[in-house]
Parts: C-alpha cells; structure tokens; sequence
C-alpha cells in the first residue's frame, strides 16, 4: 500500500455524523485522565492553602483545615500545601484514573449489547424468511 492511500476501510463513508458518533464513543486513556485531574486537584489544594496563608487574619483557614482529617500531615502552612498537593496529586490520580476506567467499561458492555442485539436481528430475519 502506497502512502498516497488511505488507510480508511472503503466501507467506511465519510458521513459527518457517523464520525462524531466514532468520536464520542472513543476509549479515554486511564493514565492522562488520571494525571489531568490529580495535577488540578493537586494544584488546587496548593494554591487554596498558599492564598489562605498570604491573605492572614487571626484564624486561618479552619474550614480548609480540616483536610488534615483525610491528609495526614496536612495543615495550613506552606509545609502543608506542599503536603496537601502531593495528596491531591495523588487522589486526583486515582479518580480520574475510575473515571475514564469506568466510562471505558460501561461503553463496553454497551457496546457489546448493541452487537449481540443486531445479531440476533439478523439470525430472527433470516429465520422469518429464509
């Protein structure tokens, strides 16, 4: 095959909705979902804690304090933020890592429904008039 052709099955036509149906059942990748939302969440609790701190005042921030309950060694201080970005980093991580995990699993089995459904169309219509 020469590179001048395309790599496209002929039986594919270049419908503008068949392609955007293609695209939105495309697989997520796992791992860049993953660091996507880990790098927002982890960057999140860095600059929360870091503005908390710049800002002052006499009590700072003690609702934001209480990620210390699910982050062991967070608090809010600089060392903290620092701490508290690894752990979004981290939990970031692992929820974006299901979601695209469990969306790929659902579109799957959806998937598979839909091929075994027209299947068993084309078994019943074959059956109904041979």
């Amino acid at each position: 095959m020469s590179n001048s052709q395309s790599t496209t099955p002929k039986s594919f036509n270049h419908d503008p909705a068949q392609e955007l149906i293609v695209q939105s059942l495309a697989k997520l990748d796992s791992k860049a979902l993953g660091i996507a939302i880990g790098l927002l969440f982890g960057t999140g609790v860095f600059l929360a804690t870091n503005v908390l701190i710049f800002k002052g005042g006499d009590v700072v921030g003690p609702n934001l304090a209480l990620l210390g309950q699910f982050f062991v060694g967070y608090e809010v201080s600089f060392r903290g933020s620092l701490i508290g970005g690894i752990y979004g980093l981290i939990s970031g991580f692992i929820i974006g890592w299901l979601i695209a995990t469990l969306r790929n699993l659902v579109l799957s089995i959806y998937m598979f429904v839909l091929r075994l459904k027209g299947s068993m169309s084309a078994v019943n219509d074959y059956i109904d008039s041979p």
